[in-house]
């Protein structure tokens, strides 16, 4: 024990030396970002090298993946806690936003416009998607509309402060982004990247389909098959790559997504609205309690879905497994929803 006590102390005071040093530019062959240099911390002991869970995490990854000491201690000796990072987590706009105010970010006619003009000039790859995925285009350019403006937003912040911060001061999802930053620095040497020069959204989502790093590994493609996976500079990787994940996550090929629905008595299925992630009664279940579809419909079994679509309205759907697959990309209701009324927007073929 002491033995063990005593190199850790000693790669401790290794490190808080090299930390003082001037380290204006990392060595070529660190594998490590100089952009971590921009706010690195001034001590060691300040820094995430030195929280002794992070140090077990260094070693797991040296044990499980051979992974090289040297550049995890160096990347994880320039970062510390992003504060932001955990504060937008604590208050994601899925969450605490009213559906009536959430969708008009996305649900628009600038947006529809684009993803028509997106779908037009990648009609190729669309077709090619739904052919081999049986995802239908107008879905796939949706989820990227609402996503990254088909690109335009893909987020500026390093992601592996980003996953860092959430890894190890974020109690309420560690072993998840413990997971992802795993699979990002996996992911980092696979592809050859610097740690620290890959940039996404404030919670390590990545490209233009924001892909966490475990689906980056799984589920994109080299669609163009140019020997590369380009989620930031590839509308045909992007493209494939949600066909993919979709279809992996059970799309129903031109399937309904959802109907508007009537409800005679929303106090007596309360504990119904929207609970669970996966469709949960028959139509004559719902039938049975005053719950009605709107719309034509098809037989099949579905969840109920309550949306505010005012600040004194509320709107009821019947929703399909398909707007639940939406969901397992995000999983919130607006965003599902926001999704699909922007798909409807967008339209099919004929509209390009």
């Amino acid at each position: 024990m002491m033995i063990k006590q005593a190199a850790f102390v000693f790669l401790a005071l290794g490190l808080t030396a090299c930390s003082s040093m001037d380290h204006s530019t990392f060595p070529s062959d660190s594998g490590v970002s100089n952009s971590l240099l921009d706010d690195t911390p001034k001590e060691w002991g300040d820094s995430y090298a030195g929280y002794p869970e992070v140090q077990r995490f260094i070693s797991r990854l040296v044990k499980e993946h051979n992974y090289d000491r040297n550049r995890l201690e160096l990347a994880f000796s320039h970062i510390k806690v992003r504060p932001k990072v955990i504060e937008k987590s604590d208050n994601q706009p899925e969450v605490i936003t009213p559906y009536y105010e959430y969708k008009t970010r996305f649900v628009n006619e600038d947006r529809a416009k684009a993803g028509r003009e997106f779908a037009k000039r990648n009609e190729k790859w669309l077709r090619k998607a739904e052919q081999e995925f049986g995802v239908e285009p107008n879905i796939i350019v949706a989820l990227i509309g609402v996503e990254t403006y088909y690109g335009r937003i893909t987020g500026s912040k390093d992601v592996f402060t980003s996953l860092t911060t959430l890894a190890f001061d974020y109690p309420r999802r560690k072993d998840y982004f413990q997971s992802e930053l795993e699979a990002y620095l996996l992911l980092v040497r696979q592809e050859g990247w610097n740690i620290g020069d890959t940039k996404g959204s404030y919670s390590g989502a990545m490209g233009m389909v924001q892909f966490m790093p475990s689906n980056y590994q799984k589920l994109a493609v080299d669609y163009d098959q140019n020997g590369h996976i380009d989620l930031w500079g590839s509308d045909a990787d992007a493209i494939g790559s949600v066909a993919n994940y979709l279809k992996h996550h059970g799309w129903k090929t031109k399937e309904p997504w959802f109907v508007m629905a009537y409800v005679a008595e929303p106090d007596k299925v309360a504990d119904l609205i929207n609970r669970g992630r996966e469709p949960s009664s028959e139509m004559t279940e719902w039938s049975a309690l005053n719950v009605l579809p709107a719309q034509s419909f098809i037989p099949r079994k579905t969840g109920l879905i309550a949306l505010r679509t005012g600040p004194e309205d509320v709107s009821y759907w019947l929703a399909y497994e398909n707007f639940f697959t939406i969901m397992d990309y995000n999983p919130s209701r607006r965003y599902a929803m926001s999704v699909l009324e922007l798909a409807e927007s967008i339209g099919s073929y004929e509209s390009y």
